[in-house]
């Protein structure tokens, strides 16, 4: 295959995950997060906590996902790879309702992803970094 002929292919299967990933927050499944995640995910939240690894950032989304529903886009920027590494800077717009309350917050703010290649050529996210305002 062509560098141009991989380059786009890679773009189209980080576009795919980034969709995936945007569905299952809309349908708080995060089983399916979990799965396009790395097994050593890293992930930096806005307020500057961190969580490690598939098991505990599952646990954080599902204690968003108990207290919110969730929706909203992911607006990507170019995505660059270099070898098993991609990065994308995305602008992210969510809604988040409070069950019971009927409260809602809409945050905006810049994620970065960077994705590694798994060894079935597949993307999942590695690292998530949300960049506050």
């Amino acid at each position: 295959m062509s560098s141009s002929l991989e380059a786009s292919a890679d773009k189209a299967g980080i576009t795919a995950v980034r969709n995936a990933w945007r569905d299952a927050v809309a349908a708080g499944d995060a089983a399916r997060l979990a799965d396009l995640m790395a097994y050593d995910v890293v992930a930096v939240h806005a307020d500057g906590r961190g969580t490690r690894g598939q098991d505990d950032v599952k646990k954080f989304l599902l204690n968003s996902f108990d207290r919110f529903d969730i929706s909203g886009t992911i607006r990507s920027s170019d995505i660059v790879t270099h070898g098993m590494w991609a990065v994308e800077i995305d602008q992210v717009d969510l809604k988040r309702s409070q069950f019971g309350s009927g409260a809602s917050t809409d945050t905006s703010l810049q994620a970065v992803f960077v994705f590694a290649r798994q060894l079935d050529d597949s993307w999942k996210v590695a690292r998530i970094i949300e960049l506050p305002d």
